[in-house]
């Protein structure tokens, strides 16, 4: 099967995060012997240099073809919303024209993201080709959504299957939009695999996210300054970087915690997987979350879980694997890393792993994939033409 994907870009060296979702997903298709495609326009504003028009590139058994010309903010402040999105439509489909001359005709197409998916939803109707699109928006699960979101969500009601990352999630799109979704998990990715490592003296907490507001890291300094663990007992390291850097390292140092909280930048997932085989529990004390990648890779790595009770956390943490407690409540959260200081040997690392890779691995979950492409291309099996 030829899938085509429409995401919003693959990792670089620049910026390993970046789509990392999105490719695992390729990359996991690919060894199950599909013809992957991936189609992004990369709409960022960012200082650092990207080649101008498209680019091609091969990537471990993807092929991925990009185009950049002009970031989202510059464009709709000369010439409004309207504008960008047919900038970003006319993008797309140059991509998409050039796939088809130089691979062939795609047996459906697969978008991530509501905001991608109504673009997905054009090339749809132009090529009359089947739709697949999976939701992992954050801003879905909030009670109000906003009228651009809500214009968005028309979206959905144009693509064949619509599958959410979690059951929450599910429930979240039913609620606002009356549309049903089927439930994939979030995949971990082959790099996070329980390796067995020399324990410390030392405690060894980890967790990992972009440094935004939303994922909340703000609340552990608050946490640990509430408990009387000795400083020289236990360590804390935040992946990750973003607009709060320099809050976060103020904070740190307001609380005394210089030597026990680090902040050590964005790191690839080779570098993330070794980290985490090296720390002993993981903290995700997220405000905001749908099914929570980086849980699952803490997860297989054999790791217990100190987690936010927000999206889909309760599908994957439970008494035999972590802790959770509610969003925002730093009593709760020291009451559980306090606990977990005392417990986490008690945790058995290499069944937690299994079972992780058991539910999420990467070939599980793009079996679970195939089987939905499948289904919908039998039942609207006209593929597209040059």
């Amino acid at each position: 099967m030829t899938i085509y994907f429409i995401i919003r870009g693959i990792p670089s060296a620049q910026d390993p995060q970046w789509g990392c979702f999105e490719f695992d997903q390729a990359k996991a298709l690919a060894k199950l012997g599909h013809e992957v495609v991936c189609l992004s326009v990369d709409r960022r504003f960012r200082w650092y240099y990207r080649k101008f028009g498209i680019t091609k590139q091969q990537k471990e058994g993807v092929t991925a073809y990009n185009s950049f010309l002009m970031p989202n903010t510059i464009v709709r402040k000369l010439f409004g919303e309207k504008i960008l999105y047919k900038f970003r439509l006319w993008q797309l489909n140059k991509l998409f024209k050039r796939a088809i001359y130089e691979i062939g005709s795609p047996d459906i197409l697969y978008s991530h993201y509501l905001f991608i998916t109504q673009e997905a939803v054009a090339l749809k109707k132009a090529y009359n080709i089947p739709l697949v699109a999976i939701e992992h928006w954050s801003e879905l699960q909030k009670s109000t959504l906003s009228p651009r979101i809500q214009q968005y969500t028309k979206s959905y009601n144009n693509v064949d299957q619509l599958i959410a990352v979690c059951g929450s999630l599910q429930s979240a799109i039913k609620r606002h939009t009356n549309i049903d979704s089927k439930i994939i998990y979030n995949m971990v990715g082959g790099e996070f695999h329980y390796v067995p490592t020399p324990s410390s003296s030392i405690v060894r907490f980890i967790t990992t996210g972009s440094l935004i507001y939303r994922k909340g890291f703000d609340l552990l300094a608050k946490a640990f300054t509430q408990l009387n663990m000795p400083k020289d007992k236990w360590k804390l390291k935040i992946i990750g970087e973003g607009e709060e850097h320099a809050r976060l390292q103020k904070q740190i140092e307001e609380a005394g915690f210089k030597n026990n909280i680090q902040l050590v930048g964005s790191k690839n997932k080779d570098e993330i997987a070794k980290m985490l085989n090296e720390s002993d529990i993981f903290v995700l004390p997220s405000r905001n979350e749908n099914f929570s990648v980086a849980v699952l890779e803490a997860l297989a790595c054999g790791l217990p879980v100190v987690a936010s009770i927000c999206g889909g956390i309760r599908e994957c943490i439970d008494d035999k694997n972590g802790l959770l407690f509610e969003v925002n409540d730093v009593d709760g959260l020291a009451n559980c890393l306090n606990y977990m200081f005392h417990h986490y040997q008690e945790y058995d690392r290499e069944a937690i792993a299994e079972n992780c890779q058991a539910r999420f691995s990467s070939e599980v979950i793009a079996k679970q994939l195939t089987g939905i492409f499948e289904d919908v291309v039998a039942k609207h099996p006209t593929k597209a033409t040059n």
